[in-house]
């Protein structure tokens, strides 16, 4: 009955969400640009003989904050100067992958694929999670082995998949670019976007090994490696519906989010610890 409660208040509050949908393609793209001067100026307004700032060389690249036909506004570190667009040359932004430009255009409430997607989304993310802790017991209780109670791997891909969502909408080709560079042991590039994917990639990797170890350890290798894939494809779908649902939804309604599924998550441990704590002392 309560489980009943929750879901209906969950979907008397979608409209709610949906009044803060972003309008589609409503996403950050920096205008960048190289140095082609041998030397090049910064100077503290919009002419020649304004103070210098700082000095650009040849091959640098800049983010640009406004721009137009004789004078570009741009940030070096922390420093805000003009320099003159005639020695500039400006960079094309990377090319949106084609399932991501698939994903903006569907992204947007406006699209009826957009309510094709996401309602069954939602409604596949309430029910798993409880299926999912059932059939784990089934599978124990016939079988004779103890499950793991918490894991780790829902959460930490939640909240990767939001964060990259959030990034996304806000630096686009930063992003990009980023993940076009590809994942190294270190980021050989200083932009801060490259440490972010770093550190996501990472904490995507440590999850699914703690997840790994720790079910082998309580319930053995075979059903291990069984639990711990069932419970990544779980992850990987949340992963996924997180992310189109951040695209689609803007920051109040993200809040809402967190806020819904921290608690699906957290009753789901629950019951699957008590289930769990009922199994393991079979007298």
């Amino acid at each position: 009955m309560r489980q009943s409660g929750v879901r209906c208040i969950i979907f008397l509050l979608l409209p709610l969400v949906v009044a803060s949908c972003l309008k589609p393609g409503s996403y950050n793209i920096r205008e960048r640009y190289v140095v082609k001067a041998k030397t090049l100026i910064v100077r503290s307004s919009p002419s020649t003989a304004s103070a210098p700032v700082v000095t650009l060389q040849q091959g640098d690249t800049i983010n640009a904050i406004v721009s137009d036909t004789e004078w570009v506004t741009v940030k070096v570190g922390t420093k805000k100067g003009y320099v003159a667009a005639s020695y500039l040359n400006r960079i094309e932004p990377t090319p949106t992958p084609n399932l991501l430009s698939w994903v903006e255009k569907t992204a947007s409430w406006e699209s009826w694929v957009f309510w094709l997607i996401a309602i069954p989304a939602i409604v596949i993310w309430i029910f798993s999670g409880k299926l999912i802790v059932q059939y784990k017991n089934r599978l124990a209780q016939k079988h004779d082995f103890q499950v793991k109670g918490l894991v780790l791997m829902p959460v930490v891909f939640f909240i990767n998949a939001l964060l990259l969502a959030i990034l996304y909408i806000n630096w686009k080709d930063l992003l990009l670019n980023s993940i076009e560079h590809g994942i190294r042991a270190i980021p050989n590039n200083p932009d801060i976007i490259d440490w972010v994917v770093w550190c996501q990639a990472l904490s995507l990797l440590v999850s699914i090994l703690v997840d790994l170890l720790g079910t082998v350890i309580k319930s053995g290798i075979l059903w291990g490696v069984v639990l711990t894939f069932v419970d990544l494809l779980w992850s990987v779908f949340i992963f996924a519906a997180t992310f189109f649902l951040t695209l689609s939804l803007y920051y109040y309604a993200i809040v809402f989010l967190l806020i819904f599924f921290g608690i699906q998550y957290v009753s789901m441990v629950y019951q699957n610890s008590r289930k769990i704590s009922s199994y393991s002392r079979p007298r």
